[in-house]
């Protein structure tokens, strides 16, 4: 970008993170996770979605099996289609049906602000939206949501009983959000129920993005996305292109992402 002249570079993220990319945008404004490691073992409930963490993240699985063992209070659900080894720590699975998650997280939205689970000041002073966010989730509709998804009510109201109830929970998530058609979505959804009862920036809680590759936030930070610059920084921001060009001291700096002509594209496809 700085000295080749092409904007044309992409790391594993684009492949593993990229829903979280945008999604943390669309919430954040900037592309950071709002959470450390030690928030899991610090968690009163852990929620697992779309991620194997036993055969993905063994470490970070051992961990959170340490601190329930160490604290049997602790609650661990796992939200997932299939029945996979992580499930062994789980004391709620809500085998959910694919590509089910927005619609369990809006409803959860929905739940939290009807058993008013509202964080009023948190809302107030660090967020925008609420109105319109409430809209996109729609009414809390317990029967639509649960055959939706593929879930019973009573399943459905234990988890969002549990969520509601316990003050520091984190909930992860991996590649089963991130890959899918509507992974952005999935992203916010989730992240909208922190926001809405201030369950974020504080120790045990928040949402929290785990990698499907190793170190796709490290390839981030430095830049490795066609659309983005180091430190998170964007490409088609004047200010941010500058100041990435005066610390690299580069003659020049691509200033957008470099797609493809149109036909080059299509002959690339029939080679490919």
């Amino acid at each position: 970008k700085g000295f080749i002249g092409t904007a044309n570079i992409d790391t594993n993220s684009r492949l593993c993170m990229a829903s979280s990319v945008a999604g943390h945008k669309r919430a954040f404004g900037a592309d950071t996770v709002p959470g450390t490691y030690e928030d899991l073992e610090e968690a009163d409930l852990v929620v697992l979605v779309g991620s194997n963490l036993a055969w993905c993240h063994p470490v970070l699985y051992q961990r959170i099996a340490a601190a329930k063992e160490a604290r049997p209070e602790m609650r661990v659900v796992l939200i997932d289609p299939r029945r996979t080894m992580t499930a062994e720590i789980a004391d709620l699975h809500l085998p959910i049906s694919s590509d089910g998650d927005v619609a369990l997280f809006n409803g959860l939205l929905a739940y939290l602000v009807a058993t008013d689970h509202i964080n009023h000041g948190y809302v107030g002073k660090h967020t925008a939206g609420l109105d319109e966010a409430l809209a996109a989730a729609g009414s809390l509709q317990l029967g639509v949501i649960a055959a939706q998804i593929g879930l019973t009510v009573e399943t459905l109201l234990a988890f969002y009983a549990l969520f509601a109830d316990r003050e520091k929970v984190v909930t992860v998530y991996s590649q089963g959000v991130n890959q899918s058609t509507a992974g952005t979505d999935k992203v916010n959804a989730i992240i909208n129920c922190h926001l809405v009862t201030g369950r974020i920036g504080r120790p045990g809680m928040g949402p929290f993005s785990v990698t499907g590759q190793p170190n796709a936030m490290g390839g981030r930070e430095v830049g490795g996305l066609a659309n983005m610059l180091a430190a998170h920084m964007e490409i088609e921001n004047p200010g941010h292109r500058d100041l990435v060009q005066r610390f690299w001291q580069s003659p020049g700096l691509f200033p957008k992402p470099h797609h493809l002509p149109k036909e080059r594209g299509k002959e690339i496809a029939r080679l490919g």
